[in-house]
């Protein structure tokens, strides 16, 4: 919770502080941190000028940081957010807030809180009024990001420029330093780990058995890769709590009988962006993986899965959201002959833009795709329409034709997070493969 203090002797504590602890935070003359991703990306960041580089001293340490100019021509709001961490933080932690206006890079050395003299941590922040942003707070990697009070996930932290001013905040643990919380899988969910030789790590492959696989061993199934497989299935191991994958096809199948394997591919953590991203994206410089990411699925991971257990080889898809959206769409139009169902939820295309013409120019596409967004999504939900409108355009002009092999989805209010994604999981997924 975002509390705000309005008394002018706290205003005054809390200025006194940043004045003796950091000579500035974020930006002198109330500019500050403006610049906006997945992470991980997830609206287009507002324009900025050209970043100024200062050092600022603290009282444990002189830094390097990025100050970046607010947009000219618009009213901005400035504001501090002042944050206590758990005491058991260790003496040389570094804090970092990540957010849908920084890629949610976990350590973004340009968004890095500045140690108070009491032990808190503060940053300064400058958007245009208006602006609303979705945030954690990390040490520096998804590993460490903050967790509540018990160790649960939390959902991120939301927050509208519409009045400057000091506002605390309290981080209450890190994912690292507490016990887990309760696995919440639910069916027949394995789970085993392969080396990629692709992305030089080792890749945790979350694997989902439909009811009935053990019942007709004659039986063959169809398979749907999704991306950021931690957050599929298990709130122990998501990032704002799971789609419930597990829960809806164990739904679907006592309902229908519709029975599919899914398998999940965890992300790289902060490697994330990069691993999501077929170009590099030049304001950021992360990105560029993408092919391997691909290049792993298809020569190592589908071979494995499709030797292992009966499936219907032919009858493949793949599905992401945010970056893993982008990635989905990327695939089903690199490889129209493996993917031919593609599910993409509130698809970061603005990380890298370069998709538009890549599916434009391509000679084929997969089969079918599904197309979701929301209109309440990130700081700047307008791109995010405007980004997916452009892609079902260009999809249209190629010959897709709405309700036949394009299905659109946009959801009034619908936000940027796994709640949203799974509540659609369901529709996209039986429509896409027939059910």
């Amino acid at each position: 919770m975002v509390k705000l203090r309005n008394t002018k002797a706290l205003t005054l504590f809390i200025v006194i502080l940043l004045i003796a602890s950091l000579g500035c935070i974020g930006g002198s003359n109330g500019t500050g941190a403006s610049s906006t991703t997945s992470s991980e990306g997830t609206s287009s960041p507002p324009k900025t000028t050209t970043p100024m580089t200062s050092s600022v001293g603290s009282s444990t340490s002189s830094v390097e940081t990025t100050i970046w100019r607010p947009p000219q021509g618009e009213k901005n709001v400035t504001v501090t957010f002042v944050v206590s961490v758990p005491e058991y933080t260790p003496q040389n932690a570094s804090v970092y807030i990540a957010g849908d206006f920084n890629g949610w890079n976990p350590k973004d050395e340009r968004f890095r809180l500045q140690k108070l003299q009491d032990g808190r941590w503060a940053i300064n922040l400058t958007f245009p009024y208006g602006t609303v942003i979705n945030f954690k707070f990390t040490r520096g990697s998804w590993e460490s990001v903050e967790v509540g009070p018990s160790g649960e996930e939390i959902p991120s932290r939301h927050f509208i420029f519409r009045k400057g001013g000091v506002y605390e905040l309290r981080v209450y643990n890190w994912h690292d330093h507490v016990e887990r919380v309760a696995h919440t899988i639910s069916g027949n969910v394995k789970v085993f780990k392969m080396f990629s030789s692709q992305l030089n790590r080792t890749v945790r492959v979350w694997v989902y058995l439909p009811p009935d696989y053990g019942k007709n061993e004659k039986k063959r199934y169809p398979v749907l890769y999704m991306l950021d497989g931690q957050n599929l299935f298990d709130n122990a191991t998501a990032f704002a709590g799971e789609w419930g994958v597990d829960e809806t096809l164990e739904y679907l199948y006592n309902k229908t009988g519709f029975s599919i394997i899914v398998v999940g591919i965890d992300n790289g953590g902060e490697r994330r962006i990069d691993e999501y991203a077929p170009w590099v994206n030049a304001e950021y410089g992360r990105g560029g993986l993408g092919n391997a990411t691909l290049d792993f699925i298809v020569e190592n991971l589908k071979p494995y899965i499709d030797a292992l257990y009966r499936t219907e080889r032919e009858e493949t898809g793949i599905m992401g959201s945010s970056l893993g959206g982008l990635m989905a769409i990327y695939a089903g139009f690199r490889h129209p002959d493996i993917f031919k169902y593609v599910g993409a939820m509130s698809s970061a295309f603005w990380f890298n833009p370069e998709i538009y013409d890549f599916v434009r120019n391509a000679p084929s596409g997969p089969e079918k795709i599904y197309i979701y967004w929301g209109t309440s999504e990130g700081s700047n939900p307008e791109k995010i329409a405007e980004d997916n409108l452009k892609i079902v355009e260009i999809l249209k002009e190629k010959g897709y034709v709405e309700g036949q092999n394009l299905k659109v989805v946009v959801e009034e209010k619908g936000e940027h997070n796994e709640l949203y994604w799974g509540k659609h999981f369901g529709e996209a997924v039986t429509w896409l493969f027939g059910g």
